[in-house]
């Protein structure tokens, strides 16, 4: 069971820094992290979605990792999305974020999981981080989304600069 308050477990770092000194951390779905210090974020997307979120200007940024559109069974927790995204941009403006400055970047959905007449999980997914993002007015930068096939996704929260791969 989680503590009280907390969405996900930690995200935990890995190994020795990547060549420009940034952490490693790789995130499982349901997790987010926004680190204070800068980090390089890996994680691997089927329908799942990630959004990265970033202000270049202060070099803060984050990501998150979420498996299903809306929560169920009144679950809290950072493994839907209708929670995931508040509380990351939360976390990345309580970092230094500057809520006018974020960007954003959305990787995922692909319909790994779709059912015959039936609008995939990923594609909801998909739909519910642009639809949020927008809410907030984060101007989405990049975007690699839907098709049939998983993605490996880099993103490094100092400069926003991210690397996917479909798998």
């Amino acid at each position: 069971m989680r503590p009280a308050g907390q969405l996900a477990p930690p995200a935990a770092e890995h190994g020795a820094p990547d060549p420009e000194g940034r952490a490693r951390v790789y995130l499982h779905a349901g997790q987010l992290s926004a680190p204070a210090w800068p980090a390089q974020i890996t994680t691997v997307l089927g329908s799942c979605v990630a959004v990265c979120l970033f202000d270049a200007e202060v070099r803060v940024g984050g990501m998150n990792h979420y498996l299903l559109a809306q929560p169920v069974n009144g679950e809290h927790s950072a493994r839907f999305g209708a929670v995931a995204v508040p509380a990351l941009i939360d976390a990345v403006v309580k970092g230094g974020g500057r809520p006018g400055s974020l960007k954003a970047k959305v990787f995922g959905g692909a319909a790994v999981t779709s059912a015959s007449g039936r609008r995939s999980r990923g594609a909801e997914n998909a739909a519910l981080a642009l639809h949020l993002l927008t809410a907030h007015g984060i101007p989405g930068l990049q975007t690699d989304l839907g098709g049939q096939r998983g993605r490996k996704l880099i993103f490094h929260t100092d400069d926003g600069s991210a690397w996917v791969r479909q798998l």
